[in-house]
Parts: C-alpha cells; sequence; structure tokens
C-alpha cells in the first residue's frame, strides 16, 4: 500500500493473526494504553450476535491462524466472556490466548474458578499484563495470584507473562499496594529517567502516551515526520484488532478502520477512505497537507513526539469537523 496515483485502489490483506476486543471498558486507565481503554468509557460490549458475526467473518479468512480475546479487561463480564469461547471452535476459529490485566483475581481461589471456567470453555491459555503502567492500578499480589492461578489451570505453556522482567522488579516491592512509575524507577534503579521503562515495554507512542508519557520523547515539527509512510504499517495484519463495534484496525493503529464486520476488505480510494487512504500512500504529513487545504488544519510548531502524535493531531481535527465514518469508534476521539 505504497502507491500514490489519486486513482490507486487499496484493499487490506487477508488476516493473518489478530484479537477481539469485547470492550473498551477497562478497570485502568493506564498512562501507556494504545486504545484508550478506561473505566470512564461507556459499558458497551460485544454481544453474542455480534461476536457470532465477528467468528463468521474470521473463519472465512484463508490465512487466519489465530485470535485472542481482549479489551478493554474483557474478564470483567466473565459469563459473557465464556459463552465468546465457546463459539469460536464450532464456528472455526481457533483462539490462542486471553489478554487480562488481572485485577479480577483478589485471591487464587476466585482466579483459579475464573480460568476453570474459561478453560472449560475451550480457552487454552492466557497473557496476563504485567508492567509498572498496570501496578499504578493494580496491586502486584493480584497480579501474583492471576499468573500463578493461571499456570494451575493451563500449565506453564499456556501462560504468558508481559512482560517478564517487569514481572520480577515487581516482585521485589510491595505486593499488597499499588506503586507510581516514579516508585518503580525509583526501586528499580532508574532514577527519573522516563526512557528505559518505555524502551523494555515497547511502548508505540501513540494512544494515551501522547498525553500521559510525552516527557520522554523529544517534540518535533511536522517537517520532520515528512518522510514517515504508513502503507507497510496498514498492510500489517499479524495482529490486527475487531472492536466490539465491529470496526477493523490494522497494523496496532487504533481509530481508524477501513474495513468492518461484513467487509473486511473493501476497496479503498481517495473518496471511499480519505483518511486511511492518504495515510497508506503519503503518510502523516500528506494527510496533514490534505487537512490543511481543505479542512482548516494548522500544524504546531515543534510539538509532535511522534508521527502518530502527528497523524492523532490531524485525526482529532477532521473528527471534531465530522463526515468521516473511518474515523471510529467516536469515544476513542474523546478520551
Amino acid at each position: 500500500m505504497d502507491q500514490q496515483s489519486s486513482d490507486t485502489t487499496l484493499t487490506i490483506p487477508p488476516l493473518t493473526s489478530g484479537g477481539i476486543m469485547l470492550t473498551y471498558r477497562c478497570t485502568n486507565k493506564c498512562k501507556h494504553c494504545l486504545y484508550r481503554c478506561s473505566p470512564q468509557q461507556a459499558d458497551t460490549w460485544m454481544s453474542l450476535e455480534r461476536a457470532e458475526e465477528v467468528f463468521a467473518a474470521l473463519a472465512g479468512e484463508p490465512r487466519l491462524r489465530d485470535v485472542h480475546l481482549a479489551g478493554g479487561e474483557a474478564a470483567l463480564k466473565m459469563d459473557l466472556l465464556a459463552d465468546v469461547v465457546a463459539l469460536a471452535a464450532p464456528m472455526g476459529v481457533r483462539l490462542s490466548y486471553l489478554e487480562t490485566n488481572g485485577m479480577w483475581c483478589t485471591d487464587g481461589k476466585t482466579a483459579r474458578e475464573g480460568f476453570s471456567k474459561l478453560a472449560q470453555a475451550g480457552l487454552p491459555g492466557v497473557l496476563v499484563s504485567a508492567s509498572p503502567y498496570h501496578n499504578e492500578f493494580i496491586p502486584f499480589a493480584r497480579t501474583q495470584a492471576c499468573v500463578e492461578a493461571a499456570i494451575e489451570v493451563f500449565g506453564r505453556g499456556g501462560v504468558i507473562v508481559w512482560i517478564p522482567q517487569f514481572y520480577q522488579a515487581l516482585s521485589q516491592m510491595p505486593a499488597d499496594k499499588t506503586n507510581t512509575l516514579a516508585e518503580f524507577r525509583q526501586a528499580a534503579g532508574l532514577g527519573d529517567r522516563v526512557g528505559p521503562v518505555g524502551d523494555i515495554y515497547g511502548l508505540i507512542p501513540g494512544g494515551r502516551v501522547l498525553e500521559e508519557l510525552r516527557e520522554g520523547y523529544q517534540a518535533q515539527p511536522a517537517e520532520h515526520y515528512r518522510s514517515c509512510r504508513c502503507g507497510e504499517t496498514l498492510a500489517d495484519t499479524s495482529h490486527f484488532h475487531i472492536d466490539p463495534f465491529g470496526n477493523l484496525f490494522t497494523g496496532l493503529c487504533p481509530g481508524i478502520a477501513a474495513g468492518r464486520i461484513g467487509d473486511l476488505h473493501p476497496k479503498i480510494t481517495s473518496e471511499s477512505h480519505p483518511i486511511f487512504w492518504r495515510l497508506a500512500t503519503g503518510g502523516p504529513h500528506a494527510l496533514m497537507q490534505w487537512a490543511g487545504e481543505h479542512h482548516n488544519y494548522e500544524p504546531k510548531n515543534d510539538a509532535y513526539i511522534s508521527k502518530c502524535d502527528l497523524c492523532m493531531d490531524v485525526r482529532r481535527h477532521l473528527h471534531a469537523g465530522g463526515g468521516f465514518d473511518e474515523l471510529a469508534p467516536d469515544a476513542f476521539y474523546a478520551d
């Protein structure tokens, strides 16, 4: 997706691996969250009927290996989660794991019962989020209970801890309380430097990072990103996400949906998907120029910490003006 003529038609490549987001609702409002999930998001969930539509669409993808289930925090509605798990295999979709932050694991018994319910429904494994960003909301004792119960139920081979280095570091801190990022940095010997934590985690400088963790990056003028392209990123379907509303996000790039359930591979043109198309063929600087010429966008001086920052600022402006269905969901831009 790197051609630039205005008559170029693009399509989303076959999907290979990704996640199904049951909700944007979460127990946390983590500083690093790419999808801007939080307790303030509407209590809106993917229905079983929508889940059936999603699995039916994914079953028709010729290269699909597997999908995981995620949120927000999908375990906030354990019964719905178990029902969704049970739908997958009969509809021809292989699940890989559930992604959870473990906040619901108040003790070992609760965690084991929850995971046993999901295992009985057909879930093969779990990814547990463990990082200082989560520890600002979740005491390590709950993360530990989550991991240990998951190993009991799924076996060590069925449990991924993301990220092991952070899990080990957090295990040396008070387990019964939350800790700020500053407290973690001091305990880990990182001092006041923000960068090392993000480097270990592999932060993407988008989502809530743009507001909450800006100090870890050097701001640049828009011209700095002139040569940045997004075609390869947006064509990446190795970690796609489908949200509760049926929006398809590729390339770990939320908030811009070229595809939707019912049409995962639409014909993408400069007229049908003007924002996605310009990002794919020219990048955020090209989108900025178009938005300036046609939608009164004015760039900020020395203000952008990444190409994603520039892109998001332009997209916020365009979303506020209305008329772009591909900018979805609305709540992503209201956070």
